[in-house]
């Protein structure tokens, strides 16, 4: 009996460090509204995000992915649409795709949006690696007061950021090296 025992132990902490190891690991900056996705492997991808805007905060901390949809619809918001969806909060959130523009500044009621491209990207290696992380940091209410902007510059601004402007393009909403 104490051979079984030792047997299933020594199984399911093999079974939990693969899995562990496996999992993409998932980081949301809020203040930059950046989101990094890294691979076992190393592989690694940043995009721009959109998250909770005020009074709709996006949480800070660790999740794991509760559940993934490849097609929901928000019950909550008159059925609009949520593809690819990562859901990481029993309240509901999620990171997803969004058809609407102007990713990189806080805009939802505290889902994680991602440019549909991107989104169905992230699903897809939460799919193979059988699940992920997700560890969210920052807070959009610090980046106001620091002065980081997360509205759109405007026109006659005399500041211009060192990172490009976006040209509407998901592949062009990839940026290549990212700290955080």
């Amino acid at each position: 009996m104490m051979k079984v025992i030792s047997f299933l132990v020594a199984l399911v902490t093999m079974l939990m460090t693969t899995t562990v190891q496996s999992k993409i690991l998932i980081k949301i900056d809020l203040d930059s509204q950046r989101l990094s996705a890294t691979k076992a492997s190393g592989e690694m991808v940043v995009w721009k995000i959109s998250s909770g805007r005020s009074g709709y905060e996006t949480p800070i901390g660790h999740f794991s992915v509760m559940r993934m949809e490849k097609d929901h619809h928000s019950d909550e918001y008159d059925q609009a649409p949520m593809p690819y969806a990562l859901f990481f909060s029993p309240r509901g959130l999620a990171i997803h795709g969004t058809f609407e523009k102007g990713l990189g500044r806080p805009a939802s009621h505290g889902c994680v949006r991602l440019a549909v491209p991107h989104a169905q990207q992230l699903f897809s290696w939460v799919e193979e690696e059988g699940g992920a992380q997700v560890e969210i940091t920052g807070s959009t209410q610090s980046a106001g007061r620091r002065g980081v902007s997360v509205a759109a510059p405007s026109a006659t601004s005399s500041s211009r950021s060192a990172r490009p402007e976006p040209s509407g393009s998901a592949q062009d909403d990839v940026e290549s090296v990212w700290s955080f």
